[in-house]
């Protein structure tokens, strides 16, 4: 509920301007993340193949021997939409977001009907300041309670090289792990739109 325009005196005015959430520019991140975060960005629009590079027994059937390709699809000023791809399974999506001052990493994923499965948005905020080449993304309070066994997972981003982006997930009480590599070097088609953003994206 706005205030009555009668009590926005000059004072109150730039106080809202200077501190409001609502009239406040885009928040700022640490060196080291806004560097990361700009390199992410620079790989709007492309799509890239990938391939396990590391993966304990636990998740080898699900990605072994499968293609893996990502799309970095839709870039804002504070969030980065980015479709990982498992065969013909278009329902996993990367949303990195900026939110109180660092960037937060969730996992969005939808039925091919396009509505949102039980499991999803899972993730976590990056301790900041990180690494300009690398994040990492402890799991928060959500995946917690859905997760509850995985309150230890965390995820990571990290740019090894200049052709070399890879994700992975560590979840250490029972040392199951996972990295992808995706090949920065020569773009891929661009996959099917993901499952729900056919057209317009869902409600976020």
């Amino acid at each position: 509920m706005g205030l009555p325009k009668r009590l926005l005196t000059p004072v109150l005015l730039t106080t809202l301007l200077m501190t409001g959430p609502s009239l406040a520019g885009p928040e700022t991140l640490p060196e080291e993340q806004q560097a990361f975060w700009e390199r992410f960005q620079d790989l709007c629009g492309k799509a890239f193949a990938g391939e396990i590079s590391d993966v304990t027994p636990y998740y080898e059937d699900g990605v072994v021997d499968r293609e893996l390709r990502m799309q970095v699809m839709e870039c804002e000023e504070d969030r980065i939409h980015a479709p990982f791809h498992v065969d013909d399974n278009h329902s996993r999506n990367w949303i990195l977001t900026i939110v109180d001052g660092t960037i937060r990493l969730k996992h969005d994923h939808r039925y091919e009907d396009g509505t949102e499965e039980d499991i999803s948005q899972y993730g976590g905020d990056a301790p900041t300041p990180g690494l300009p080449t690398r994040q990492i993304f402890p799991a928060d309070e959500h995946t917690a309670e859905i997760l509850p066994k995985r309150a230890d997972n965390f995820w990571f981003f990290d740019f090894v090289d200049e052709d070399t982006l890879q994700y992975g997930v560590h979840w250490p009480k029972y040392g199951h792990s996972i990295r992808v590599e995706f090949d920065l070097s020569e773009t891929i088609p661009a996959p099917p739109r993901p499952w729900g953003y056919e057209n317009d994206s869902p409600d976020r």
